[in-house]
């Protein structure tokens, strides 16, 4: 037993529609769209990964390494919420390379006979990088 999804949802590039035509035919009739063609442009989508999609580890490490970021610490439970520590970019980036070179999972690391997740988590990139215009927010969203 299962949920059955009937119907399309109609791909749109959204470089080629007006703000009022997506009002007009969408937004007001709560009508879903896929809008594509819209991360063309975007530096994050052409600096942040290499052309086979996964991620340049090393981009962040060297630019952005020095930022101290919360990380969750998935493994382990604090109260209602994974525990969280403070490390820079470059030490998350470590812990992600060191683990993907022992065979594990992405993002975690190995300690004692567990494995825990880490999670980079709220960090306000934007906010400390405003001279690094990673994308541009599509006016369908303002």
């Amino acid at each position: 037993m299962g949920i059955e999804i009937g119907g399309s949802i109609e791909k749109v590039n959204g470089k080629e529609i007006s703000y009022n035509e997506f009002v007009e035919r969408y937004l007001a009739k709560n009508q879903p769209v896929v809008l594509t063609g819209l991360m063309d442009d975007w530096r994050a989508c052409k600096d942040w990964v290499f052309d086979n999609g996964k991620p340049n580890l090393k981009l962040f490490s060297t630019h952005f390494g020095n930022s101290k970021v919360q990380v969750a610490d998935c493994g382990t439970r604090e109260f209602t919420d994974q525990k969280r520590v403070e490390m820079t970019v470059s030490e998350f980036i470590d812990h992600w390379i060191d683990d993907r070179e022992c065979g594990g999972a992405s993002n975690s690391f190995q300690e004692g006979n567990g494995k825990f997740v880490l999670y980079l988590k709220d960090w306000h990139f934007v906010t400390e990088y405003p001279e690094y215009v990673a994308y541009k927010t599509p006016v369908f969203f303002l």
